[in-house]
């Protein structure tokens, strides 16, 4: 059954302190009998127990039980050997102490794979019944006394019914009349199956055991067969032996009935007095001491004189093992689902001491700073095109101070540009507040990039429709959110983007365009008909020419194309500009400026020829050109030229080749901003990086100093056999629900705060609040509290069972 092969074990092996605590052992023991084990302390007998229970590894040497190898072998398969085969009980019991008597014991039958509640209960009661435990079942661990508890950790040994029982001084803790009954039930599981005896006290060796076999210094000294014969000479001390007792009186006189014995030689007195079927008795002197003894008292009179025990006496315990068999097959078990294991885990928090609930604070808090610095993180480092882009994002820029009306024109005629324009395509469109008397003086400023309203498609539109004609715009929401945060745009009655749909917009020297839709297409633009771009950007303010002065102002703001005017004008000699470079003057110039011929004004270094004389109500001095000579003037005023390519990375890599100094306009602004914002957000990630590892910290030492107080019980699961899967879920429940309990609250105020914050203009670029961001906050809080809970559990039960027990901490 049990078999030892030259087995060595060493503590502190090749360290100055090195002890050779199990020396070449060999053993061989049979499939039944009480073995037991004697020596001195500290002679290896208590090792060799947790070597043969498989709680302890060896140096050397090999272990077999009920046929199988216990050495060499995974820690799972060991659990799964010594589970199904091996009841231990323990010296300083390793009972789970928030656990009731009952559930330490059934424990055991489950993890051979008991599941039918009935015969867990009958089997569990049986066992509590025999150790004199069963009127505590329902009683917590951490209530009983010592010898309870011993009693309690006999009780989980045995019923499993284990093919070998390994008891460590399993009486060490019970009172005398205990120790029998004990001692007789390990007995009685002797007849059928092996049990291996730890104990100091020599005389039970000698009554009980089958073979004594001593130690000394690790080495096996003798090995023989008990065949003692003799009685027990061991006194119970709750037993009076009424014949033993030298002195005895009697009184029976018909009415009374007394019996006095005495073993003492001072002087009684006492009053005794019969009252109403009641017995009051008083000791005249304060050293007498009295005690009641009833049915339930521990005290028992014996009416005879002491004598050892025999051995016939001893085999009348009436411990049934067959009471003990399993139903079905045993098997290895784990004692936790998920739905048992989450239970578990909210019922240890919810015990939690005073102290351990004061400490989850640290979580909340922890959860809070953790949620913070992410926000904070994706916060910076989300750029988003609002926080740079200016123009089309699909535009290119030809860089150039000057740019030559040839230059532009064979660009223009480029089949791989859809279209080009002078400038920045900046412009800016001043829509006034009419609608109220309080605001008619005010307007919206709306800055965009003028771009195609043909790149438009149904889907496009949020608000609103497609232009149907010239007059027509479309305007992205980008440009009108930024015209919103304008707190006299709201009191106009424009709080919204969809409020502009219908806003008329009012162009120097053109007909008023209508906003007819809103685009949502995360670009700056102000969508319209391709062939009003050059007159909107020589008649609407652009940022280029606010900053323009001199010549270059005059002539871009002089040039108006006549076709705007036609109605406003009468043209009084002469005819219209058709002409490239042909101009059309006040008649108030005619003296200076003669017909049909040229003028001083130049446009592209040509000078224009006056073709005709008009005339207004307003007397005005504007020159009136053709649509072309209007583009020449803006091509030579402007610096560098926007395009529009077809496909961009293709368009980019032609100029590239061609050695043309052209700039992808949304790529060089992000990079701008990002090079600009970069010491910011540098010094922002340091300090959420700070805060994060703080609270990783803060997390490890919580969980850290509440797991301390936990080694010996994750001692005690590996040593009744719990397996490691069983003791992780355990944790991972407690885990979870501390998370939930304490740190989910932290994380859901967190993120109220944040999302209050991220609304308001000057923190809204500081942080992130969305759900995937506050998913990544959630799934970082509950992974870290499961990584930093569960690595000093993973510490602690990498090691030995023996060696767990024998630890306080998990260094």
């Amino acid at each position: 059954m049990v078999r030892l092969e030259s087995v060595n074990k060493y503590f502190n092996k090749s360290k100055k302190n090195e002890i050779h605590v199990i020396n070449e052992t060999s053993l061989h023991m049979e499939s039944k009998g009480l073995v037991a084990l004697l020596g001195p302390s500290g002679c290896g007998k208590t090792t060799l127990l947790n070597v043969i229970g498989g709680l302890d590894k060896v140096n050397g040497g090999r272990v077999f039980v009920n046929g199988q190898k216990i050495t060499g072998r995974t820690s799972g398969r060991v659990d799964k050997i010594r589970n199904l085969n091996i009841g231990y009980i323990f010296q300083n019991y390793n009972l789970v102490d928030n656990m009731t008597v009952f559930d330490n014991v059934a424990i055991a039958l489950r993890m051979v794979g008991v599941k039918d509640r009935k015969e867990i209960e009958d089997k569990v009661n049986y066992v509590l019944e025999k150790v004199g435990m069963y009127r505590y079942r329902n009683r917590y661990a951490d209530m009983l006394s010592g010898g309870e508890r011993q009693r309690v950790g006999i009780a989980r040994a045995i019923v499993k019914n284990p093919a070998v029982v390994i008891a460590d001084e399993p009486t060490g803790n019970l009172d005398s009349k205990n120790t029998l009954e004990v001692m007789n039930i390990i007995k009685s599981i002797s007849e059928e199956k092996l049990v291996i005896l730890v104990t100091h006290e020599e005389e039970l060796a000698d009554f009980y055991a089958s073979r004594i076999i001593k130690l000394l210094d690790g080495k096996v000294m003798s090995d023989e067969v008990n065949h003692n014969s003799e009685g027990l000479d061991y006194r119970v001390e709750n037993k009076i032996y009424l014949r033993d007792i030298k002195e005895h009186k009697r009184l029976n006189n018909g009415r009374y009935d007394i019996d006095f014995y005495n073993d003492s030689e001072g002087d009684i007195k006492l009053d005794i007095v019969v009252r109403n079927g009641n017995i009051y008795i008083k000791a005249k002197s304060d050293k007498d001491r009295i005690e009641v003894v009833d049915d339930n008292s521990s005290i028992e009179f014996v009416d005879a004189h002491y004598r050892k025990m025999t051995r016939e006496e001893q085999t009348e315990s009436n411990f049934d093992v067959n009471r003990l068999e399993t139903k079905g097959v045993r098997k290895y078990r784990s004692i936790l689902n998920p739905f048992s294991m989450l239970k578990k885990g909210f019922k240890t928090v919810m015990d939690y001491n005073i102290l351990k609930k004061i400490l989850l604070v640290g979580f909340l808090i922890s959860s809070m700073f953790i949620t913070y610095s992410i926000s904070n993180i994706f916060g910076v480092m989300n750029i988003t095109d609002d926080e740079f882009v200016t123009v089309d994002k699909s535009y290119i820029t030809l860089v150039s101070k000057k740019t030559s009306v040839e230059t532009y024109q064979k660009y223009e005629n480029d089949d791989n540009l859809k279209y080009i324009m002078p400038g920045d395509s900046k412009v800016t469109l001043s829509m006034p507040f009419d609608d109220y008397f309080q605001t008619k003086y005010s307007s919206a400023q709306l800055s965009g990039s003028l771009s195609d309203s043909g790149k438009l498609t149904a889907g496009d539109i949020i608000y609103g429709r497609l232009p149907e004609n010239s007059s027509e715009i479309v305007v992205d929401k980008l440009v009108l959110d930024k015209v919103i945060e304008d707190q006299m745009t709201k009191s106009a009655g424009y709080g919204t983007v969809k409020s502009f749909v219908g806003g008329v917009v009012p162009v120097t020297n053109m007909s008023d365009f209508t906003i007819v839709g809103v685009s949502d297409l995360k670009s700056p633009c102000i969508y319209a008909s391709r062939d009003m771009f050059v007159n909107i950007l020589a008649n609407a303010q652009s940022e280029e020419d606010a900053g323009m002065e001199g010549d270059a102002a005059e002539a871009s703001s002089g040039m108006i194309d006549y076709t705007l005017k036609t109605s406003d004008v009468s043209l009084t000699k002469g005819r219209w500009p058709v002409n490239d470079y042909e101009v059309v003057v006040n008649e108030k110039n005619k003296d200076n400026m003669p017909l049909n011929k040229e003028i001083s004004q130049k446009v592209n270094d040509k000078k224009l020829k006056a073709v005709g004389y008009y005339k207004d109500k307003n007397d005005s001095d504007f020159m009136l050109v053709n649509n072309n000579t209007v583009k020449y003037d803006l091509i030579r005023s402007k610096s560098n030229v926007t395009m529009c390519p077809v496909d961009k990375a293709a368009a980019m890599k032609q100029f590239r080749e061609d050695k043309v100094n052209v700039k992808d306009t949304y790529a060089e602004s992000e990079t701008q901003y990002r090079k600009q914002m970069w010491s910011s957000i540098f010094s922002t990630l340091v300090m959420s990086g700070v805060i994060l590892i703080i609270s990783f910290i803060e997390i490890y030492l919580i969980i850290r100093a509440s797991f301390l107080s936990r080694v010996k019980e994750v001692g005690v699961y590996r040593a009744i056999g719990v397996k490691k899967s069983d003791i992780y879920k355990m944790f991972i429940g407690e885990i979870f629900a501390i998370t939930t309990i304490a740190s989910l609250p932290g994380f859901a105020l967190m993120s109220y705060c944040l999302y209050k914050l991220s609304h308001m203009a000057y923190f809204s670029d500081l942080f992130l609040v969305t759900p995937w961001t506050m998913g990544i906050c959630l799934i970082i809080i509950y992974g870290l509290n499961f990584l930093f809970g569960l690595l000093p559990v993973f510490r602690t039960i990498r090691k030995t069972p023996a060696a767990i027990l024998s630890r306080t901490d998990v260094n």
